[in-house]
């Protein structure tokens, strides 16, 4: 069986991350873990962060404006909330329990996860990929005024920085 690894500590700087990253992640134990930079718009209705295309991505890789979104927790923020505007939205990725409202991170559930024996695991897998939703715990909302560039500079300083580590 093939081993993936996902790093557990917390992250402390404000990771540039894609709206898609939070809400397509298939299993939130493999979310990220701590504090999060996610550019988008902000939703007119609801506490949510709405994805943007990315024009310099290629077609058959983008999504159309909204086809995601993520929740946002503003319990201990009191700053603007510029609704239907481009946003960049910086705070720590937690994760809720959609039965009972409890809230953990993704590296708590891992550790969680990897003290179950193999078929608990796969078990609780399954279970916690129905149950955990992502959200963001607001520190800042700050309106972008070229949001997609700024996307498309995040996307390829990533690459960059990915094809660094390759040659060494």
């Amino acid at each position: 069986m093939e081993e993936t690894h996902y790093e557990s500590t917390f992250c402390v700087y404000y990771k540039p991350l894609l709206v898609e990253e939070i809400a397509l992640v298939e299993n939130p134990a493999h979310v990220h873990n701590g504090k999060c930079s996610v550019i988008g718009t902000f939703a007119c209705t609801g506490n949510r962060l709405e994805s943007l295309s990315v024009p310099d991505l290629p077609t058959e890789m983008q999504l159309p404006d909204g086809t995601c979104s993520v929740e946002l927790c503003f319990n201990d923020y009191y700053g603007i909330t510029p609704r239907g505007r481009h946003v960049e939205v910086t705070g720590i990725l937690k994760l809720r329990n959609t039965a009972t409202g409890v809230t953990t991170d993704s590296g708590n559930l891992r550790s969680t996860l990897l003290c179950t024996d193999n078929e608990e695991f796969r078990q609780q897998c399954a279970k916690v990929s129905s149950i955990y939703i992502p959200y963001i715990k607001v520190d800042h909302v700050r309106m972008i005024a070229h949001a997609r560039e700024l996307i498309s500079c995040n996307l390829e300083l990533r690459k960059l920085n990915f094809l660094n580590m390759m040659e060494h």
